[in-house]
């Protein structure tokens, strides 16, 4: 297969839990055990998954009124503790992530990754995955940091010559891709509530549908394959 030329390709800005990462892989692992810890009545893991991809203070606002004793940052910790423990441990990507990525790499395009997770989460997702040496840019959430859709706008502006295209499975997402007036793809199998997508370009059942998506939106045409 031939590869489009670089200036053709877009900048694809992904989220993580949700996205590329199968966030229950770890989290209901490390939330059911925090609760046993601490003698808290567990939520049901439905409810669990439903914070997924929430900023940390958005987490710890919803979990300490539920009993928890210990103060939010003692909380914070001992979850991002057993978190990238159990990232480590049982870690897992979606079906066909990493094959993807490549091949949108080997295609032009520019990856980058835009998170409410921390460096540190990032780092051991990306590890446990193999995947982060196909990253151009890791744009994390750290304590005071830029929003989402500040950070969507930063990546576009460092490359301003590509078409951005947000792939992402949450309401933030689509909200960070409209606040910057960019192409938005719904990674439907991910954690969106009913409705959260519905503003999205285009919606994708599994990962590996996204580049006929991605050169479609971006009106690129896949080359034709070379004969032996």
């Amino acid at each position: 297969m031939m590869i489009e030329s670089a200036h053709a390709a877009p900048l694809l800005i992904f989220d993580l839990d949700g996205t590329l990462y199968r966030t229950e892989s770890s989290f209901i692992r490390t939330m059911r055990r925090v609760y046993e810890d601490h003698g808290v009545a567990h939520p049901g893991d439905e409810a669990i998954l439903a914070m997924v991809g929430e900023t940390f203070d958005t987490l710890l606002d919803w979990l300490v009124p539920q009993g928890f004793r210990i103060g939010r940052s003692e909380l914070q910790d001992e979850i991002g503790r057993v978190e990238l423990e159990a990232i480590r441990r049982h870690g897992e990507l979606y079906d066909g992530v990493p094959e993807t990525l490549r091949e949108l790499a080997r295609r032009g395009c520019a990856l980058t990754l835009c998170t409410n997770g921390d460096r540190r989460y990032v780092d051991a997702v990306m590890t446990r995955g193999g995947i982060g040496d196909l990253f151009a840019r890791l744009s994390t959430l750290e304590p005071g940091g830029r929003t989402k859709s500040e950070r969507v706008g930063d990546l576009m502006r460092e490359n301003p010559d590509r078409l951005p295209i947000m792939v992402g499975d949450r309401y933030h997402d689509v909200a960070a891709a409209r606040a910057n007036g960019c192409t938005m793809v719904g990674a439907s199998y991910g954690y969106a509530r009913e409705g959260e997508l519905t503003a999205a370009d285009a919606c994708i059942g599994s990962f590996g549908e996204l580049p006929d998506i991605v050169f479609r939106l971006a009106g690129v045409r896949r080359a034709p394959r070379r004969r032996a």
